[in-house]
């Protein structure tokens, strides 16, 4: 089955928030310039360990130094530290602003019809031939984790490299919001190791029947409601890497479960 791409216009359309609500996600393409994806992906490319593994929340400084730990380590005298925390925080200002990005918060707006706040960020690499390159994401919801209340969560994706199928682009199964939050099973993600798919399993299962591959250029920008079942192929391309930043936020004043790894919390829109 074959996903639609709206070409945004700076104005969010009442097609646009009727595709939101009927399928649970929405998918602009134009929101973002491929130099502003080049340019997320240079930044914080430095940081990545040998094996790309996930880097959780880089638009906090203490989150992108502790997650970088053995670069700062190698460097062997302190002008090379002391630059490389320059460049730290240099990235970590460059993805909180787009975290709180006034494209993005005039879209979130529009299309959930209230006032949200950023809670996290998430760049998951799926680097070419890397360690973790392979690893594939079970079909999961997003708010199993910060569990708010129905249509409160909001999970926002700028990919940074084109994906499709061989290189693990996304797979969503649209309208799967409308059952709420489903049972499941916690499972490892951030922490996941080669050899395990990480993500919150279900217990439900799933119809196949509508499920889409979410095959995107750089730039594109998706909307997703938190309880969308979702997941992600692995990367089997030796050519291709497939990087994304991920978004997470909520409506502003309701509860979430702030996570020990991801520590959640609420930043406003200026």
């Amino acid at each position: 089955m074959n996903h639609k791409i709206f070409i945004y216009k700076n104005k969010i359309l009442k097609e646009h928030k009727k595709f939101y609500k009927e399928n649970g996600y929405l998918v602009l393409r134009n929101v973002f310039k491929k130099n502003e994806a080049d340019k997320l992906d240079k930044s914080i490319s430095k940081f990545a360990d040998k094996y790309w593994h996930n880097i959780m929340n880089p638009d906090r400084i203490e989150f992108l130094l502790s997650q970088s730990i053995e670069k700062l380590k190698s460097f062997k005298n302190d002008n090379d530290r002391i630059k490389f925390i320059k460049d730290a925080n240099h990235t970590a200002d460059l993805y909180r602003s787009y975290l709180l990005d006034p494209r993005i918060d005039l879209i979130m707006k529009s299309v959930i019809g209230k006032k949200v706040d950023g809670l996290m960020t998430h760049v998951i690499f799926k680097h070419k031939s890397s360690k973790f390159s392979k690893m594939s994401w079970v079909p999961h919801q997003d708010n199993s984790y910060a569990q708010m209340q129905k249509d409160c969560y909001v999970t926002a994706n700028l990919f940074i490299q084109k994906a499709i199928k061989e290189n693990g682009c996304l797979y969503i199964y649209p309208g799967s919001h409308k059952f709420g939050l489903l049972k499941f099973k916690g499972y490892k993600s951030y922490h996941a190791n080669t050899g395990q798919k990480p993500g919150n399993r279900i217990v439900q299962t799933i119809s196949e029947e509508n499920k889409i591959n979410l095959e995107v250029k750089p730039g594109d920008f998706l909307i997703m409601n938190g309880n969308v079942v979702h997941g992600s192929y692995p990367n089997t391309s030796k050519k291709l890497s497939r990087h994304l930043l991920s978004f997470n936020y909520g409506v502003s004043g309701k509860k979430f479960v702030p996570g020990i790894t991801a520590q959640r919390k609420a930043i406003p829109f200026n």
